[in-house]
């Protein structure tokens, strides 16, 4: 039997804080897989990074034809509208190529398919795939555990990272820190919405809607309602989240779902903060579990850009490696 040929995976921006760790964990978990890395950046020059502690280029994308031979495409950065639009026209006359764009809100919309890891094993249709907000990668997890009772309802919270926009982000909250506790004055944001150093604010009001039909896409026939917040803070999400259900558990029974779902239930008195999970690598927190008649609320800390992020990405990577 001849053995199965090894697919081909390209990277688009593999320098990106996103594309750094799905690089890097493509080549220590799939190295038969092959790796095409180009980047969109407006230097006409190759990049260099580092995989595997082995030097790479990383070649800039300047024609369609660069992704000739590529079983799937992964976007781990925004592209700038002409990468975009030379991608999408690529895939369009490539039907068996697949898609992952990990990038929000998305570049192609409604033609993509919202998933939380790895697509369906026979997926219909065009393959492009649409990686959820890593801010529903914990509440995600649990309305899944919470599935035996029957979930209609959900009212989300979710507090977000500049991490969450990029090593850039995070370059510029530090700036804006230091510059706020020396009392200079504020430069001009450009990756954040806001000067965010030491301070929270409401995401506009169309990231909260984004955020409802991914939820919907993701658990049909469940009406969402969400409120999402930026946060002045490096890294680590929290989300606050109410469920309404068919049936209304004991609370020995939803912690029971929570836990058989691999979340961590906070101990009695344990205090937590979203720099903890991420530092110590914890898995999804879920503290303060409440049940009524119909209804389970808990709160939840994660480091949700590797969970719905870097693991998910790594998880498509290798369903598409079996194809």
């Amino acid at each position: 039997m001849r053995p199965k040929p090894s697919k081909t995976l390209t990277v688009l921006d593999p320098t990106s804080l996103l594309g750094r760790e799905v690089t890097e964990g493509i080549a220590r978990r799939f190295p038969d897989v092959r790796r095409r890395l180009l980047h969109t950046g407006s230097d006409p020059e190759h990049l260099i990074t580092e995989v595997a502690g082995e030097p790479a280029l990383v070649p800039p994308f300047s024609q369609p034809e660069e992704l000739d031979g590529s079983d799937a495409v992964l976007v781990t950065a925004p592209l700038p509208a002409p990468a975009r639009e030379r991608l999408l026209g690529w895939l369009r006359s490539h039907p068996d190529a697949a898609l992952l764009d990990c990038t929000q809100p998305g570049i192609a919309g409604s033609a993509a398919s919202c998933v939380v890891g790895a697509p369906p094993a026979q997926p219909p249709g065009r393959r492009w795939f649409h990686l959820a907000d890593p801010a529903l990668a914990a509440p995600h997890r649990l309305l899944a555990a919470l599935a035996p009772l029957g979930p209609r309802v959900v009212h989300l919270t979710v507090v977000s990272p500049v991490a969450a926009l990029g090593s850039e982000a995070i370059d510029e909250l530090a700036e804006q820190g230091a510059a706020r506790l020396s009392g200079q004055p504020m430069r001009t944001p450009d990756r954040l919405p806001a000067v965010l150093a030491f301070d929270l604010m409401p995401s506009p009001g169309d990231r909260s809607r984004g955020l409802e039909a991914q939820l919907a896409e993701l658990h049909p026939g469940l009406e969402c309602t969400v409120h999402a917040v930026d946060a002045g803070v490096f890294h680590g999400h929290l989300a606050t989240a109410v469920v309404r259900c068919e049936a209304g558990p004991s609370l020995e029974r939803a912690r029971a779902l929570l836990r058989g779902a691999g979340l961590r239930i906070a101990r009695r008195n344990e205090v937590l903060t979203a720099a903890d999970v991420v530092e110590r690598g914890l898995p999804i927190v879920c503290g303060d579990v409440q049940v009524g008649p119909e209804w389970v609320s808990a709160w939840l800390l994660s480091d949700a850009l590797a969970v719905g992020g870097t693991r998910a990405a790594l998880e498509f990577a290798g369903a598409v490696s079996g194809w």
